[in-house]
């Protein structure tokens, strides 16, 4: 047993360990968004970039008020130029993107973001080259989500796709040329949003830590006015699963609402909330404040949740069809990492259930840890500081 306690401790501890060291980014998935429309041998591209993205790589807030104004954006215009351009090559670099208009800011529900236009005179045939570098020697988070039209393609839906920095150069068709279809087929099964699922789920550290907390107390019993440990692993296993299954089910709907843009909350109010959800979870491990209904609010809590996953698919503004195949990959893929993450905090809290000092130390203990870090994410997220290096 005293194997097993030492097992337990040690995956808490590479957890712990992972947690602290990660680097530090925002809890906004860093995404930009390219937008490729094929008129002939004419290519015109829209690329917004995330203004914080920019600011993190080349410093453009000089005068360090935490505010970047168009003056501070514009003095840096050739930088920011010369930096984007040099990260995306075109038809393996056959077609050179040109500026087509002054850059402008547009105000997004996620924040500002930097949008340039562009055009590159290029042959390509049935499919584009595209290497795509943007950030990839900073932040392993960041992805690019493209959307490919052709003009006079025969009402031909665009082709969608998500862009790793760091997987090298793809090839992607133009929609309505030969074999476009197959190669759109092939695209959707390569499972890109499927895996930026997993992906974000794995960086969404209040994500993690409210599954903790709901985690904590799954190994114990309330007896006597006291906590005793499970017996069986079923008996954690199924309770937790019907917990988990709540959370999932609320946040898969807002997800969608939120995706179709029926419903739109700004990230300045779910941000502060998903904080807010982890406290109360936490506390209920100390005080059951929830009263014993921790499925209604896991679902409930769920609800919040979802919106802090939706956003980039929201910005593609794909249609129907699109929409579903590419929500219904990135929501499988929210689950799997989701599944993973469970599946390792469960079984080292299985092997620990018995050490004496776990209620004390691990559940207590852990939930006031994570009240703690909560709370400071409750106030950078309000006051749009930064304390921690994750949030």
């Amino acid at each position: 047993m005293r194997c097993l306690e030492r097992a337990g401790l040690a995956v808490l501890l590479v957890a712990l360990l992972f947690f602290g060291s990660a680097p530090a980014h925002a809890h906004k998935a860093s995404d930009a968004y390219l937008q490729l429309q094929r008129k002939g041998d004419m290519i015109d591209l829209r690329w917004d970039i995330a203004l914080r993205d920019l600011d993190a790589m080349l410093d453009l807030d000089t005068n360090a008020d935490r505010k970047l104004s168009w003056g501070e954006v514009r003095a840096r215009l050739p930088d920011i130029r010369a930096y984007a351009l040099a990260r995306l090559r075109l038809g393996q670099s056959q077609c050179v993107p040109a500026e087509a208009q002054q850059p402008a800011i547009e105000d997004r529900i996620d924040g500002a973001y930097l949008v340039l236009r562009l055009q590159a005179q290029c042959k390509t045939g049935a499919a584009l080259d595209i290497d795509y570098r943007l950030f990839r020697e900073v932040d392993p988070t960041h992805r690019g989500l493209l959307r490919v039209e052709s003009e006079g393609a025969g009402g031909a839906q665009p082709t969608v796709r998500s862009l790793d920095p760091s997987a090298g150069p793809v090839s992607v068709p133009w929609p309505g040329s030969a074999g476009a279809a197959g190669a759109d087929a092939e695209t959707r099964a390569d499972g890109g949003f499927f895996r930026d699922g997993i992906h974000h789920i794995l960086i969404g550290y209040d994500h993690i830590l409210f599954l903790i907390c709901l985690l904590l107390p799954a190994v114990l019993r309330r007896r006597d006015g006291g906590w005793a440990p499970v017996l069986a692993w079923r008996e954690a296993v199924w309770p937790m699963l019907g917990i988990v299954t709540m959370f999932t089910i609320a946040h898969s709907i807002t997800l969608a609402l939120a995706g179709l843009k029926i419903v739109t909350i700004s990230p300045r109010i779910i941000e502060p909330g998903i904080a807010i959800t982890i406290m109360l979870a936490a506390i209920d491990n100390i005080y059951p404040v929830l009263r014993g209904r921790r499925k209604l609010f896991s679902f409930l809590f769920g609800l919040i949740h979802g919106f802090g996953f939706a956003g980039a698919l929201a910005e593609l503004d794909l249609p129907l069809h699109d929409f579903v195949i590419a929500l219904l990959q990135f929501n499988l893929g929210v689950e799997a990492g989701q599944l993973m993450v469970v599946a390792v905090a469960l079984a080292a809290l299985l092997a620990l259930r018995n050490w004496q000092r776990y209620p004390p130390l691990v559940l207590r203990g852990g939930s006031a840890l994570a009240v703690l870090v909560a709370a400071i994410w409750l106030g950078e997220r309000v006051f749009d500081v930064k304390v921690l290096p994750f949030s």
